[in-house]
């Protein structure tokens, strides 16, 4: 089963896996993670023996560890260079594809401006065990662990509000998280802001189309054009989708950057060789949770009329080669968006769908010379 919603790709994920899952081991002291500042590396390892990377500063923190959220036992890295810096917490996409195969990579450069907060979500990761019920997987249940875990970073770090990230289903996530607690958040920023998916899929068709044509793609034109999309078929969405990859009109527009970009990230010491296995695991749990047994309300859901206001200042970086989740969708939703407190949209001319990934110093420059210091944190 393929979600319909946009996740990270198995193409995309599996090139990184590849490569960064050498190191990966279940072997190592044990010990549960406390409330005092961590500075990770090889000496501070998690019960299950993963760690992140030592962090070199008096006042930073470099936390893997496990905390329960909605009475659910759930893993967060949370990584920074001054504990006093203003707290970004980051929804990754999916649904079911978690952050942290990335996230000590993705968000390094933002680590000296930002404590940073990663979250695998329920069921997924580091956070899927044995025993947990795939009826506890709904999208209501998301959105309150989403706001427990704000809850827990603002009395962790002594704050009153923090950032709010979120990357394609972590988008949805995010924008109602802000509408229904504004006073929580310095600002929104959305990341292959998921829109309307229905709208979405023929102009990603079309966009996948003429993008073959230029090609040359007779392969890509010939599939494409038995897949329907006037109405959506949604059994055939998978397929699109991945042609979209396959196209650079996907998750990564140049995926001829990823072997670079994985080596560069190093081994992924935050997973054993165990979360690893158990993917096909959560995948299934996640196949035959409400949240997409029967995928109707995501197909039809429509965010422009779910938020249509937001009281907090309002970001959305999009890349120009995103057909994932279209960028001209995300540049109509924030024309019509009522943002009191500021809207603006920034675009990432060699991105596909995800730019924290493709575009690291241009995002960088975005969030730091831009968001942070725009919204006051």
């Amino acid at each position: 089963m393929k979600p319909s919603m946009p996740r990270l790709s198995s193409f995309m994920l599996g090139i990184l896996a590849l490569v960064l899952l050498a190191a990966c081991s279940d072997s190592g002291p044990t010990g549960l993670a406390d409330n005092s500042n961590v500075h990770g590396g090889p000496d501070n390892p998690a019960r299950d023996g993963s760690y992140t990377a030592a962090i070199v500063s008096e006042n930073g923190i470099a936390a893997l560890e496990p905390v329960v959220i909605g009475g659910v036992e759930q893993w967060i890295l949370i990584r920074g260079y001054d504990v006093s810096n203003p707290v970004l917490v980051f929804l990754h996409g999916g649904p079911a594809s978690p952050a942290m195969r990335y996230a000590r990579f993705a968000f390094a450069g933002l680590e000296r401006h930002f404590t940073v907060v990663s979250w695998d979500q329920r069921g997924c990761g580091k956070s899927y065990h044995e025993g947990l019920s795939s009826a506890s997987i709904t999208f209501d249940q998301l959105l309150s662990d989403t706001h427990e875990l704000i809850e827990l970073m603002r009395a962790r770090f002594g704050v009153q509000k923090v950032y709010l990230m979120g990357l394609s289903w972590g988008s949805l996530l995010g924008t109602i998280t802000a509408r229904d607690y504004p006073e929580l958040l310095h600002a929104y920023i959305g990341v292959g802001q998921a829109v309307n998916v229905e709208r979405g899929v023929p102009v990603a068709h079309a966009a996948a189309m003429a993008r073959s044509i230029d090609l040359g793609r007779e392969d890509a034109i010939a599939a494409l054009s038995t897949i329907q999309v006037d109405p959506v078929d949604w059994d055939q969405v998978g397929e699109l989708y991945d042609w979209l990859e396959e196209l650079g009109l996907g998750d990564i527009h140049d995926p001829s950057l990823l072997p670079g970009f994985a080596q560069e990230a190093g081994p992924l010491t935050e997973y054993t060789a165990a979360n690893e296995a158990n993917e096909g695991a959560w995948r299934e749990l996640y196949a035959f949770s409400p949240l997409l047994a029967d995928q109707t309300w995501l197909q039809t859901l429509n965010i422009l009329e779910t938020v249509p206001r937001l009281e907090v200042p309002v970001y959305f970086l999009a890349g120009r080669y995103d057909y994932k989740a279209p960028s001209f969708l995300v540049e109509e939703y924030l024309n019509a968006l009522d943002a009191p407190q500021g809207k603006q949209m920034f675009w990432f001319e060699n991105s596909a769908h995800i730019p924290f990934i493709e575009e690291r110093p241009e995002f960088n420059f975005v969030m730091i010379d831009e968001v942070l210091s725009e919204a006051g944190g």
